[in-house]
């Protein structure tokens, strides 16, 4: 039996369905059964690892959907994230991640691999610098267990439910422009938004050369100045009157 993905869409925007139970509908439960079938079907194709990985991700999101976090992680924070079951090449499943932005109940992060291919193809400023702008290799100098590679293209806001454990933190100051957490930033602004970086450099160059004009018209005015005081030094002496013997 193959899933009415179009019925199934009716159901789902139907008011009254919100209002129904599933267990109560024959339809949504014989799709429901079908999909079981189809995970039977899979597991036969599938290898221990992935269905290992897949029974972990589901079952996560079944005791777990309808838990809201509020708890504060801090920016910079490694993390363990469930990332669910997405399609190639998206991330899946359970993988190291860096928070780069934090929110009430959500966060920005970006995933780490350890794939060699990966880690070999990535940016890095003295071991790689013609290397993949959305790998960035990281180790234990940035922090973490082991070399990897952020994936910078793979950035997600994912709900703080995903964090299953906190495994550390990027190590030195994070704003210091020279940290790895500041760079990581400035390089997805630089790719993902690129006009707008452009325009913001354009900004940056013409702010700088407005600060050497103003640098040379403050020192012309600094010795227009000096000239200026040295000359009323010069008239107050020949207006002052000489003392009488």
């Amino acid at each position: 039996m193959q899933i009415d993905y179009e019925k199934l869409a009716s159901i789902a925007t139907d008011p009254t369905s919100r209002l129904t139970m599933a267990k109560d509908t024959s339809e949504v439960l014989a799709s429901y059964m079908q999909i079981l079938s189809n995970l039977i079907f899979a597991a036969e194709r599938l290898s221990e690892s992935e269905m290992a990985m897949i029974i972990s991700s589901l079952n996560r999101w079944i005791t777990k959907k309808d838990i809201v976090t509020n708890r504060s992680y801090g920016v910079g924070k490694i993390v363990q994230m469930e990332w669910g079951n997405n399609f190639s090449p998206e991330l899946s499943y359970k993988h190291p991640a860096v928070i780069i932005e934090e929110w009430s109940n959500t966060v920005l992060v970006i995933p780490t691999t350890s794939t060699p291919a990966k880690v070999a193809d990535s940016f890095h400023p003295i071991d790689n610098p013609t290397g993949k702008w959305y790998y960035r290799k990281v180790g234990t100098t940035e922090g973490f267990a082991h070399d990897c590679a952020l994936i910078l293209n793979n950035a997600k806001i994912m709900s703080k439910t995903r964090i299953t454990s906190v495994s550390g933190s990027i190590a030195g100051n994070l704003n210091d422009d020279t940290n790895v957490f500041r760079e990581i930033r400035k390089t997805m602004i630089k790719n993902f938004f690129s006009k707008e970086w452009i325009e913001y450099q354009k900004l940056v160059q013409a702010y700088k050369s407005e600060q050497e004009k103003n640098k040379v018209l403050q020192e012309a005015y600094d010795k227009l100045l000096e000239e200026n005081n040295i000359l009323k030094s010069s008239n107050n002496n020949i207006a002052a009157p000489k003392n009488e013997k």
